[in-house]
C-alpha cells in the first residue's frame, strides 16, 4: 500500500477541527490532510480542483460561512473524478435532513450527539473503507474491456473540464468530451458530423455548441484556472481558442494520461 488517503476537512468548530486534523496526523503512514476550511464556498473550489479522497463535512457551519447541504447540492452538479467518498457530521437531530444528505450524496453519517461520538470514530471509517475508496486489490487488475477502456477516458475529461471550468449545463459540454474521445482514438475529422449522427443533429448546430461552450468557459471561469489549467499557446488577437485547438489540447493529454 504506497499511496496515502486524501482527506478535506470542512469544520468550523475550533475545537473538532482540531481534534479531527489531530486524528489524521496520527495515522500519518495511511493518511494525509489535504486541507481545512470552514467556508463552503472555498471548499466547492478546493474539491473541484484538488480532488481529495475523501471529505469529512459539517452540515452546520454556524461558525463558518455557507452550509454543508448547499455544498452537497454543488457537488452533485458537476463531475469530478473520482467522487470524494464524503463522511457527515451534524448536530441536527432530524431525520429528515439527515436522510436527506445522504440522498444528495453523503456516503456516512455521524450524529455529533451520539453516546460515545469522537472525531477518532470518524477517522476509523475513513480507515475501514479506504481500501475500497482507493481501489486496491489482491489480484492483479486484468486488462479493461472496451467499455471500461471508454468509461475511463470519459472520466479523465469530465476530471479535466470540471478543473478549467466547462459548465455542465452548456449542451456543447457532452460534445466536447465526445470529440476529444474520438481524436484520441484517432477521428480527426468531421468530429462535428460524427457526434451529430449519434444525437440526430446537423454538423453544424454541435460544432456552434462546442464553441459557445468554450467561449462561454473563457468569459466566465476563474481566470487563474484557465492560466493553470489550459497550458497551450493562443495567439495574441483572440482570447479563447478553437474548437480544433481545443480538441487537440486535450486530445494530447488524454493520451499522454492514458500511455503513463
Amino acid at each position: 500500500m504506497t499511496n496515502k488517503l486524501s482527506v478535506f476537512i470542512v469544520e468550523d468548530d475550533e475545537n473538532d477541527c482540531k481534534a479531527l486534523v489531530a486524528e489524521v496526523n496520527a495515522n500519518s503512514d495511511k493518511l494525509c490532510l489535504a486541507g481545512v476550511s470552514k467556508s463552503s464556498n472555498e471548499a466547492f473550489a478546493f474539491i473541484r480542483t484538488h480532488t481529495p479522497h475523501a471529505v469529512i463535512l459539517d452540515l452546520e457551519l454556524q461558525e463558518g460561512s455557507g452550509d454543508g447541504m448547499d455544498l452537497l447540492d454543488k457537488l452533485r452538479s458537476v463531475h469530478i473524478c473520482p467522487k470524494p467518498y464524503i463522511v457527515v457530521n451534524t448536530n441536527s437531530a432530524s431525520k429528515i435532513t439527515r436522510s436527506s444528505a445522504k440522498k444528495m450524496g453523503a456516503d456516512y453519517e455521524f450524529a455529533k450527539w451520539q453516546k460515545g461520538y469522537s472525531p477518532k470514530m470518524v477517522i476509523e471509517q475513513l480507515l475501514r473503507v479506504m481500501p475500497a475508496i482507493m481501489g486496491y486489490e489482491e489480484d492483479a487488475p486484468a486488462l479493461l474491456t472496451e467499455q471500461q477502456l471508454e468509461n475511463k477516458m470519459r472520466d479523465f475529461v469530465h476530471s479535466e473540464f470540471n478543473k478549467l471550468g466547462v459548465s455542465v449545463k452548456n449542451s456543447g459540454y457532452n460534445y466536447l468530451v465526445d470529440a476529444v474521445i474520438l481524436a484520441a482514438k484517432g477521428e480527426n475529422q468531421n468530429l462535428g458530423k460524427i457526434i451529430g449522427e449519434r444525437v440526430d443533429k446537423s454538423d453544424n448546430c454541435i460544432t456552434h455548441a462546442m464553441q459557445y461552450a468554450i467561449n462561454h468557459t473563457w468569459n466566465h471561469a476563474d481566470i487563474n484556472n484557465l492560466r493553470n489549467y489550459y497550458t497551450a499557446p493562443l495567439r495574441k488577437d483572440k482570447y479563447a481558442p478553437t474548437t480544433y485547438e481545443f480538441i487537440l489540447f486535450y486530445k494530447q493529454k488524454l493520451l499522454s494520461y492514458l500511455n503513463n
